[in-house]
């Protein structure tokens, strides 16, 4: 078995059936399809079992977050590479040029181009999660392409997507496809992580070891990210929030974590004062949301222990 594909899945029926027929329609090398269903509550196991029988089925009777559900999936695979795909996404050209890309003995992780639903680039290849760039990617200056890269994590240039690269930071997890063996060495993802960040995490443990994370241009997957919500909603803040705590806790001493803990949970509050303000003179329910995620973001960063190790 050269490739097991690992899908996580929660609540996410209504994607099911375009993801799958995208990958029988464009995975051309032997594979496989492992998918953890993480405590749906859509009927997806009853879908998956009567809809997709060669599909290998765990069924998790709780939810373990993206981390869990690969490092399950992974358990359970036999490919010489596992492919993280999300359930939202639909492979829109044939994947095989990333598979060769492992050829290359130095890759340990590779990503390709992702858009969103109406083909706009989706920026899906970051920098180094270093403390300055956590607080300036959050200091609403993000758009401005006059400023440097550091006030951005992601790479949002139109052009550096038009071309490959053999040497990135990391890449969505929402396609990435790594060596088996790598990912059993590195013990797959770190389940401190519930989901975001662990993509950052894991590739930069992949590069730790030696090897180079490359994206490949030619390679397309439509990624419904969000699913056309107003805003990412107050779950995914707070679990973005604690990834960060997590990530510099790993990674950088603790003062410099300290301060930019503190100093995120500052820009978070003063996001909730900015939302404040705007209720004044909109009504708006996404407003409202905004000014209280923000809120409990800023206090939960002011208030938390040392990040751990």
């Amino acid at each position: 078995m050269l490739l097991s594909i690992l899908i996580v899945n929660y609540n996410g029926k209504r994607f099911l059936e375009e993801c799958l027929a995208s990958v029988r329609q464009y995975v051309r090398c032997e594979h496989e399809v492992i998918i953890v269903d993480n405590a749906s509550a859509d009927d997806s196991v009853e879908y998956i079992r009567n809809n997709f029988p060669e599909v290998k089925l765990i069924a998790s009777p709780v939810n373990t977050g993206f981390t869990g559900g690969n490092n399950l999936a992974a358990r359970a695979a036999t490919g010489d590479l596992l492919l993280l795909l999300n359930n939202d996404t639909l492979i829109l050209s044939d994947i095989q040029a990333a598979v060769d890309r492992f050829q290359q003995a130095d890759v340990g992780a590779a990503g390709v181009h992702l858009c969103y639903a109406d083909r706009r680039n989706q920026a899906s290849v970051g920098y180094e999660h270093t403390p300055a760039r956590m607080l300036l990617s959050w200091s609403g200056l993000s758009g401005v392409k006059a400023l440097p890269t550091v006030f951005r994590s992601l790479e949002t240039a139109p052009d550096f997507y038009q071309r490959d690269h053999n040497d990135v930071a990391w890449v969505s997890g929402a396609f990435l496809l790594t060596r088996r063996v790598l990912w059993e060495e590195l013990g797959g993802l770190d389940e401190r992580y519930f989901m975001y960040v662990e993509d950052v995490d894991y590739c930069r443990r992949v590069r730790s070891r030696g090897y180079r994370i490359a994206y490949l241009a030619d390679v397309h997957v439509l990624h419904y990210e969000g699913a056309g919500k107003p805003w990412i909603g107050e779950a995914a803040l707070m679990r973005t929030m604690n990834s960060y705590t997590l990530y510099l806790g790993k990674y950088y001493a603790r003062p410099a974590a300290w301060f930019t803990k503190r100093s995120l949970g500052l820009l978070m509050l003063a996001r909730a004062s900015a939302y404040a303000l705007r209720c004044l003179t909109k009504s708006s329910t996404v407003l409202q949301e905004k000014r209280a995620a923000y809120r409990r973001a800023g206090l939960f960063l002011l208030q938390s222990g040392p990040a751990a190790r």
